[in-house]
């Protein structure tokens, strides 16, 4: 995964350089007679871009957690239509098997009604 770096990324690290070229131009004043001896940059690097890696991730996870937690509301509700939607269709099959069962009752005569 690339990260490409801002212009606020770039300004720090130009303001982190300036103050370490500082600081050894401090140590060599304070002591000229040592000889210094420079790290390698690209530890320096590594290292920020594992933190801003990090930092981003973090961010990242923060924005995601509250859709991870809306997606898991609305799966728990899908599965809720489905089982009611199983019920629907067992009850429409059992009123269909019924509807044709019914047989039609003799009407009344108008004997019947004394």
């Amino acid at each position: 995964m690339v990260i490409p770096w801002t212009d606020e990324d770039r300004r720090e690290l130009a303001e982190l350089c300036r103050v370490h070229d500082q600081m050894m131009a401090e140590a060599r004043a304070n002591d000229p007679g040592e000889e210094l001896v420079y790290k390698v940059l690209e530890d320096a690097l590594a290292y920020v871009i594992v933190e801003l890696r990090k930092e981003c991730c973090e961010k990242r996870d923060e924005a995601i957690a509250p859709l991870k937690a809306e997606i898991a509301d609305l799966k728990g509700r899908l599965d809720a239509v489905v089982e009611l939607k199983g019920k629907v269709d067992a009850l429409l099959t059992l009123l269909q098997g019924a509807r044709a069962e019914v047989i039609s009752l003799p009407r009344k005569r108008p004997s019947d009604a004394a």
